[in-house]
């Protein structure tokens, strides 16, 4: 019987089953997608008695916050056979000692069979964001299901903000009172000097724990003792930036020999003795330095044991007795070591009254600017674990913008509604048998609910994409071989619900990556990402991963690359010429030859090319008080913007190759990074100065706009240690970040792999060495820290007191030095003002007393600074043995105020003969 509005009742029935149907579709769709990718295991309870522990917690339950921590656990089993693991609990940054959110947990697997004892120790980065407070940390045993068999809580101390933190390899304990006294005499007297004795069980393996020291002392030690990794991790802990002090003495054979040839400044043949009164202490550092002490006596009080050596190729004689040098350095990749001929730890030199001098002068030459009084108010704060550079937001530049299988689903539904509608009319209309229309309908739910069941499960394992991002510094290429640092970032697009294991291969540290600005705080319900290390590499995972999102790991490891880059380059009349070789087996794109403010792109270098390069370095006012990344991109069309998520694209999901290529140089550079201070030169955050003054943003350090002004030293781009850099993208390097996988599956991936390596050059004819080649440090300063401090790396304010510095000249054979001009920025008062820093108005370098050490007479003579630089074509006598110009900067008047100045740069003029 019809309806009331005359239709048939069958008929309305099948389009309520049709509209059920649809929505019924688009729930499964919804389900399936969200479904989680695995379920949850069921824990088992624990079994009672077996194995126990201890830990071992930093050094001494000391270390420096944002670091790589060791963690030494021994265990043993007196119960029956024990497989399981050591997991430790990571607080998320800034969490403090009152929040338990966890950030990560680290794992390491173990097998104890009955009566066995083991010792595993596990590296994890720790960032409470507090100094000189004692946390808690959780370190538990679980079973092979996960279940907690036993867990110990132990305590660590983070060191303090301004607190000099020494490793000392020594097989003795006694000598070093000098040293731990010294904390009294340091310029800030917040400074604290804490020792900490190494040996071959407590020495890490990996460089990036090394890095919770200040300095390392070797003195006296049976450097055998040690095995590879660790000789291997001091190596790239000094390439990467440490300090290093190794002593010789009469026990320099079993000390020195065991060594690396990269860590010793020096051959050694032999001992011999020097005589009593002999001078003990470098002119320039402390009690030699500056007008007013150029007389205090530094003589050795009775004949003194030293060892017998020759400097090698790159390295510096600061001070001799005679023919024997007494004290000499060499920068080595990023950092510095320095030798000493005898040893301070033995009579007479521990019981002699210059002692602590000597301790302190060593202390300067090594680490300079961390024992000056830090102003904490205005230093730019350096996060050296989750501070990535905003590589997070360029990583993020690689995935697509539109989520994976969105088209497949828009077409599913669409012809959904086609066979619902228009087809099922025509069908009906074709067959003439109305009673055909529920059967479509419900034939058509059960086909498209089977096709969005399938879809979803396809695209739950095949939609995951793994892109990457690694930053790979090579070393100085050695035989057939170049060390390199690996940092990569892991981007893992998911495109649903569950938990995921990415399996990384290699001996890597991988973590977590964070918000610089928010530190997790933005995703408090995310679960902890779980790191298990093994003989195969490291799996993370990832748990609770939410649809559609994107987490990022870090991994690092030092590893090793077959060839390297070879340069056969020379600087003559202002000119770079020469070749590149890559001699790596792998071809570089989009590559570049950097130096000093100047660069010549190379294009393409295919694996066992060469290339000529000739950059000319004559300043030519287009452009070089830009950044090289601001050259690069600016010469390529690409238009620079400025700020903690501004890539060189408009759009992110927009970029060509070339765009990818500018916005990672631009991100290495530091230019759209909340902060950039830190390990790379410090470039404040101001536009370039115009005649309306300076231009800045105070209110998180971010540039507004505008070029970048870098004060005092290299552009991040050029690696320090280096005359010059070549950076280029490697093509198909899989070795970089390795065969990632996702649940045991290679996912779909874009790779990018940016290679930094320094270049050496030699000097010919007319020479003008730029600035950033000539090395400089602080070697002595005289005044408390309400008086002298440093506002940002390398930029002092000083109201009385004096800085004394240390120019290394190149060695250049044959070289005849012409000129010298020592200078100083011009806008650093300016640039301090409008940070807001200090109380009042800054007073200009220009007012300070400057003095050179003149060698040939002793004395320091005095020079005027006009327009913040002077000049002197008068060079020989300043010029002292291994190259050395001693500058002193001073003031005595409290009344002229606060002045403000910076590490001076040196500039060479001369020829150099046939």
């Amino acid at each position: 019987m019809p309806h009331s509005n005359g239709r048939p009742r069958s008929d309305l029935t099948i389009r309520q089953l049709a509209l059920t149907g649809f929505v019924l579709t688009l729930a499964l769709v919804s389900a399936l997608l969200l479904l989680p990718a695995t379920a949850s295991a069921q824990a088992l309870k624990n079994t009672a008695g077996g194995p126990a522990f201890r830990i071992n917690a930093g050094f001494d339950s000391r270390y420096r916050d944002g670091n790589w921590v060791p963690i030494q656990v021994t265990l043993h089993n007196d119960g029956p056979d024990f497989n399981g693991k050591v997991s430790i609990n990571v607080p998320a940054p800034f969490s403090g000692a009152g929040n338990a959110a966890t950030i990560s947990k680290y794992q390491e697997a173990i097998s104890l069979p009955t009566g066995a004892q083991k010792e595993v120790t596990l590296y994890v980065p720790f960032y409470f964001g507090t100094q000189g407070i004692t946390q808690n940390i959780t370190v538990d045993l679980l079973n092979t299901n996960g279940a907690k068999v036993s867990s110990q809580v132990s305590s660590l101390r983070s060191l303090g903000v301004n607190d000099i933190f020494i490793g000392i390899l020594s097989d003795q304990t006694a000598g070093f009172g000098p040293l731990n006294a010294l904390a009294t005499s340091l310029p800030s007297q917040a400074s604290s000097i804490i020792t900490e004795p190494l040996n071959a069980a407590t020495m890490p393996s990996i460089a990036a724990a090394l890095k919770n020291f200040d300095l390392i002392v070797i003195d006296n030690f049976t450097t055998s003792s040690l095995n590879k990794e660790q000789l291997t991790a001091l190596q790239n802990w000094v390439n990467q930036g440490g300090s290093l002090i190794v002593v010789g003495g009469p026990e320099w054979r079993n000390t020195l020999s065991p060594l690396p040839p990269s860590l010793l400044p020096v051959s050694i043949t032999g001992t011999d003795t020097i005589p009593a009164g002999a001078s003990l202490l470098p002119v320039g550092g402390p009690g030699k330095s500056g007008p007013q002490q150029s007389n205090v006596s530094d003589k050795a009080p009775s004949p003194v044991a030293v060892s017998v050596a020759s400097p090698v190729a790159g390295s510096s004689v600061v001070h001799s007795s005679g023919s024997i040098p007494l004290l000499a350095q060499r920068q080595q990749g990023q950092g510095i070591i320095c030798y000493l001929a005898f040893d301070p730890t033995l009579e007479p030199v521990t019981s002699w009254q210059g002692a602590t001098t000597l301790w302190k002068g060593l202390l300067l030459r090594t680490l300079g600017d961390q024992l000056v009084a830090t102003n904490l108010n205005t230093t730019t704060p350096k996060f050296s674990l989750y501070n990535n550079g905003n590589m997070d937001a360029l990583l993020h530049t690689l995935f697509p913008s539109a989520f994976p299988a969105t088209w497949l689903i828009l077409v599913l539904l669409l012809g959904y509604v086609f066979v619902l509608g228009p087809a099922r009319m025509l069908i009906i209309r074709w067959l003439k048998k109305r009673d055909w229309s529920w059967r479509i309908v419900l034939a058509t739910i059960l086909v498209f609910s089977l096709l969005c069941y399938g879809l979803a499960l396809q695209e739950k394992g095949t939609s995951i994409i793994s892109s990457s991002i690694s930053v790979v510094q090579l070393d100085r290429p050695a035989t057939n071989a170049t060390a390199a640092h690996v940092t990569t970032y892991i981007g893992v697009f998911v495109p649903s619900q569950g938990d995921f294991q990415v399996h990384i291969p290699g001996n890597g540290l991988v973590q977590p990556s964070t918000n610089p600005n928010g530190f997790y705080t933005d995703r408090p319900r995310q679960q902890p990402t779980t790191i298990l290390s093994s003989p195969n590499g490291t799996d993370a995972d990832l748990q609770g991963v939410d649809i559609w999102t994107i987490r990022t790991l870090i991994s690092q490891h030092d590893s090793q690359f077959k060839g390297g880059i070879i340069p056969h380059l020379t600087l003559q009349n202002n000119t770079l010429t020469g070749t590149v070789t890559n001699t790596l087996p792998y071809a570089l794109s989009d590559a570049y030859v950097l130096m000093g403010s100047h660069y010549m792109a190379l294009g393409n270098l295919a694996a066992l090319q060469t290339k000529q390069v000739s950059i000319s370095m004559l300043d030519n006012g287009s452009g070089q008080e830009m950044s090289l990344a601001d050259q690069i991109a600016s010469n390529n069309k690409v238009q620079p913007q400025y700020g903690p998520y501004n890539p060189y694209s408009g759009s992110s999901q927009t970029q060509t190759i070339q765009q990818r290529h500018m916005a990672l140089l631009a991100t290495l550079s530091g230019e759209n990074a909340y902060y950039d201070c830190g390990t790379s030169p410090c470039r404040v955050a101001v536009k370039t100065i115009t005649s309306n003054g300076v231009v800045v943003t105070t209110s998180n350090g971010v540039y507004s706009g505008g070029s970048p002004y870098q004060i005092n030293g290299r552009d991040p781009l050029l690696l320090p240690g280096s005359s010059a850099t070549l950076i280029g993208w490697a093509d198909n390097l899989s070795a970089a970040a390795g065969n990632i996988t996702i649940n045991g599956n290679s996912a779909a991936r874009e790779q990018e792999v940016v290679v930094q390596a320094p270049l050496d050059i030699n000097y010919a004819g007319n020479i003008n060495v730029p600035t950033d080649l000539v090395s400089s440090q602080l070697v002595d300063m005289q005044g408390d820290s309400n008086n002298l401090q440093t506002q940002f790396p390398g930029i002092y304010t000083m109201t009385t007191g004096s800085m004394t510095f240390e120019f290394t000249l190149p060695n250049i054979p044959n070289l005849h030095v012409t000129g010298l001009t020592i200078s100083e920025p011009s806008n650093l008062a300016q640039v301090v003002t409008a940070m807001g820093q200090g109380s009042g108005p800054p007073i200009d370098a220009n007012h300070l007393h400057v003095y050179l050490y003149n060698w040939q007479t002793r004395n320091w003579d005095s020079f005027t600074l006009a327009n913040f630089s002077f000049s002197t074509n008068n060079t020989q006598p300043y010029i002292g043995p291994g190259g050395h110009v001693l500058a002193q900067f001073a003031n005595q008047d409290s009344s002229l105020g606060t002045m403000v100045f910076s590490k001076p740069s040196l500039q060479l003029q001369g020829t150099i003969s046939s």
